[in-house]
């Protein structure tokens, strides 16, 4: 009777088991490029929880978890928020400063105050969106050159346009509130402003006090919380 052996594979060809990975492990935070890439799908719920339990991880207390959370939150949110506003509120400025551009004698200067902090809004949006569309590729070292150089011109021009803005916005909040309260009624009066114009106006002054004011008041209580966290 023939004997029949049989030979066993080597141990390079046997396969081997692929270790098990947690999905939630795998989900790291999204890089730059990520965030910035309008054609990427947004986040998911395994990265942001990723992110919290990172953060609670890295946390060295309570109230420091607590304020990482916050901030993320408001990093996701708020960012989502913050677009919409940029493109939104440049656009209803100019829309309706050139429409009542002569119908407000008590202030000349408030149409004006909208027509162009609405065009350097607009102009600043384009700004972001075309640095981050011609940014050349980062590989090698006259490509990290030419990316920094390219980074160092929109951080110039970005800041000058900020700086425009924030004083535009100062001068808007002396007219605005000088001409308080307009005239609604009597087309032939000095103080007459359209209620449209000078409410719109009046909103978009107020609203960006109270956001400053809001900002500040969290700045001062995360740090008080950080000074408490630190003591104990």
């Amino acid at each position: 009777m023939q004997e029949f052996a049989m030979s066993l594979p080597p141990y390079s060809d046997s396969p081997t088991p692929t270790p098990f990975r947690s999905p939630i492990e795998n989900d790291l935070p999204p890089s730059y490029d990520d965030i910035t890439n309008p054609d990427a799908p947004p986040p998911s719920y395994q990265s942001l929880f990723g992110q919290v339990r990172e953060a609670h991880k890295t946390s060295s207390g309570v109230l420091d978890f607590l304020r990482s959370v916050i901030l993320l939150l408001l990093g996701t949110l708020g960012c989502t928020i913050l677009v919409g506003v940029t493109v939104i509120i440049p656009f209803s400025m100019i829309v309706i400063g050139t429409t009542y551009l002569n119908d407000c004698p008590a202030e000349k200067y408030i149409p004006i105050f909208l027509v162009m902090g609405g065009v350097f809004g607009v102009l600043k949006t384009l700004l972001d969106v075309c640095g981050k569309c011609r940014r050349p590729d980062s590989g090698g070292e006259a490509g990290r050159n030419a990316a920094e150089e390219q980074r160092a011109e929109e951080r110039t021009w970005g800041t000058l346009v900020n700086c425009f803005l924030f004083a535009w916005y100062v001068a808007g909040c002396v007219w605005v509130y000088r001409a308080y309260p307009p005239d609604y009624t009597n087309v032939e009066s000095p103080a007459f402003c359209d209620r449209t114009l000078y409410l719109f106006a009046f909103g978009l002054v107020t609203a960006g006090l109270l956001s400053l004011g809001l900002v500040a008041a969290c700045l001062c209580c995360l740090t008080l919380f950080s000074l408490l966290s630190s003591k104990d």
